[in-house]
């Protein structure tokens, strides 16, 4: 990762920028965007006013925070280059004037993240960050209703949209449960809205779905940084007891969507449970959590470039860090383990490495969530030999999160051995864990791409869903 410092130096050394008078006034406001890991892009208002000789000011970030402004708490302006810092948020812009184009070209930080920014005097509107073809724009030509219904085993109200075709009648209906992190019931990363262009889709084609935000955010109640992927089907099992109560939805055809962790949590509450028609798994694991982050240092290393040896001793020099958490002690007693472990690979580490992050801020970032630890420590062999039910597993070829072959060779395997041959197993090439058509397909591309998914994936998924018998009729 390239230093602001390096980047600055770069701009000057190749001539492509040239000087701005001493006494250009800058104050007044500046637009622009940032991005964070997968390609989420936010936008930045800074406002300078002059104090003396030098100016302060203030940021926005309007999808972070409606309303709240947050001090500079440095703005150095010399020449040609502009320098902002707000420590507390760990916020940081470096840039240069550039004249042909009336805006200083640079770098904003924030938190871990480090990414190309502009900034000008042109105001940024939430609809010109991404475009988004295949989001749907109302009105439907079908029927939709805003839901909630209440997880009482965890005092917890869970807010959704069901969606259905327009004429009376009763539906199959799919079940969507969100990947990692907490998800609204669109599923939205870098802009696109997996779940509403799938609902859409199934909608138009006579399926009908719920789709919910995950407790505590957005509409649904309860704290989503205390809970786990166990809590998360105790929510989807909630959902699926609402569905049947509906006058409009086939009890016999209430299948499960899920997609990345959704796709555990799907095998979690499918497991020994008669009132699941089907499960369809997006960049589901067949491997164990401790596995995966195995494929996931090795995908990373190849698209970085490294050789395998060196891929091979990166994982070798992490392995009794992630072997303590993953084991079945308690997390309260190895965190504190795992963490001394993690500063004596800091310590070792080239001066390059620590040259982007402290010992401290390193041990402070690997604090894990109850949802990572119990990811980390899932055995989906566990609740996929429990499953009996039709089951669809696909997995993108060009994704680096999950891989596919090894994944989707495991859950064909602990179906198959446990007596399910109900399995329709699929890859599809050249798509990342999004299910889009990539170019380089890392994960901070995914909001580069203006594709939401693939069409022939809601295609092939809708109807498989439309062939599968009723479970009375298995």
């Amino acid at each position: 990762m390239y230093s602001r410092l390096w980047v600055l130096i770069v701009i000057l050394l190749t001539g492509s920028v040239t000087m701005a008078q001493d006494n250009a006034n800058i104050a007044g406001k500046w637009y622009g965007t940032f991005k964070l890991y997968y390609g989420d892009k936010y936008r930045m208002i800074i406002d300078l006013q002059k104090d003396g000789a030098g100016y302060k000011g203030t940021l926005q970030l309007p999808e972070m925070s409606d309303n709240d402004y947050f001090e500079l708490e440095t703005v150095v302006y010399r020449k040609d280059t502009l320098l902002l810092r707000i420590d507390a948020l760990r916020f940081s812009f470096t840039g240069v004037w550039d004249p042909a184009v009336n805006q200083f070209r640079g770098i904003t930080g924030f938190a871990d993240d480090q990414s190309h920014s502009d900034l000008g005097r042109k105001e940024i509107t939430a609809a010109e960050m991404y475009k988004r073809p295949q989001e749907p724009k109302p009105p439907f030509p079908y029927y939709t209703e805003q839901v909630k219904f209440n997880n009482i085993k965890d005092s917890v109200t869970l807010a959704g949209t069901f969606t259905r075709p327009a004429a009376q009648g009763k539906y199959p209906v799919v079940l969507m449960l969100s990947g990692s992190g907490p998800q609204d019931r669109n599923e939205e990363i870098a802009g696109h809205k997996l779940f509403l262009v799938l609902a859409d889709y199934f909608a138009r084609n006579g399926i009908a779905s719920l789709r919910y935000d995950d407790r505590g955010f957005a509409g649904s109640t309860g704290d989503f940084d205390t809970s786990d992927i166990y809590d998360f089907s105790h929510d989807a099992l909630t959902a699926l007891k609402y569905l049947k109560t509906r006058k409009d939805v086939d009890p016999a055809r209430i299948g499960l969507l899920g997609h990345s962790e959704g796709a555990v949590v799907a095998q979690i509450t499918a497991a020994n449970n008669p009132a699941v028609a089907f499960v369809i798994s997006m960049g589901g694991v067949g491997v164990s959590g401790r596995e995966l982050i195995d494929q996931q240092s090795a995908a990373k290393g190849k698209m970085a470039g490294k050789s395998d040896s060196l891929i091979l001793a990166d994982q070798a020099r992490m392995k009794p860090y992630w072997d303590l958490l993953a084991s079945d002690s308690d997390i309260a007693v190895v965190t504190p383990k795992a963490q001394e472990i993690l500063r004596n690979i800091y310590r070792n580490s080239s001066e390059d490495v620590k040259k982007g992050q402290t010992e401290d801020e390193l041990v402070r970032a690997s604090v894990m969530r109850p949802e990572t630890i119990s990811l980390l420590r899932y055995k989906p062999l566990t609740y996929l030999k429990q499953i009996k039910c039709p089951f669809m597993a696909i997995n993108g070829t060009a994704d680096i999160q999950v891989d596919a072959n090894a994944n989707l060779k495991e859950i064909e395997r602990a179906l198959n051995e446990n007596g399910n041959l109900l399995t329709t197993i699929r890859k599809f090439d050249g798509l990342n864990h999004l299910f889009q058509r990539c170019k380089t397909c890392e994960v901070n591309e995914y909001g580069e791409l203006e594709q939401t998914i693939d069409p022939l994936v809601p295609a092939f998924m809708a109807h498989w869903i439309l062939q599968l018998p009723p479970q009375e009729d298995r």
